[in-house]
């Protein structure tokens, strides 16, 4: 799985390519939320648009993900999941939890 980071203001956008799941993949996601939290973002967004799968590891970095962040006084939204991630969402409740946006420009301005 490949991953960007690219901040817009205090705001880190984090775009995923690949399967989310279990090795490289979440703790390459963990390592790139990390970072931009420690290095000041105050919220993040995660464009799930070229994700094709996540697996119950990805959910857990995401799970882990929402809770950093919201400990720290931001928000997490979740962008352009596809419709196999959003079934794994609903199966899990996690659509209920997840702030899930259909693209960037709307996740933006619900900050």
């Amino acid at each position: 799985m490949a991953s960007k980071v690219r901040n817009e203001g205090t705001t880190a956008i984090v775009e995923l390519d690949g399967k989310l799941s279990l090795g490289p993949a979440v703790d390459d996601f963990r390592s790139k939320w990390t970072d931009a939290l420690a290095g000041g973002a105050h919220d993040i967004v995660v464009n799930l648009a070229a994700v094709p799968m996540v697996d119950s590891s990805g959910i857990g970095s995401l799970i882990r993900c929402h809770s950093a962040v919201s400990a720290a006084g931001g928000k997490l939204k979740i962008v352009a999941a596809t419709n196999t991630v959003m079934q794994a969402f609903k199966v899990t409740r996690l659509d209920r939890v997840l702030d899930l946006h259909s693209d960037e420009k709307s996740a933006l301005a619900s900050l």
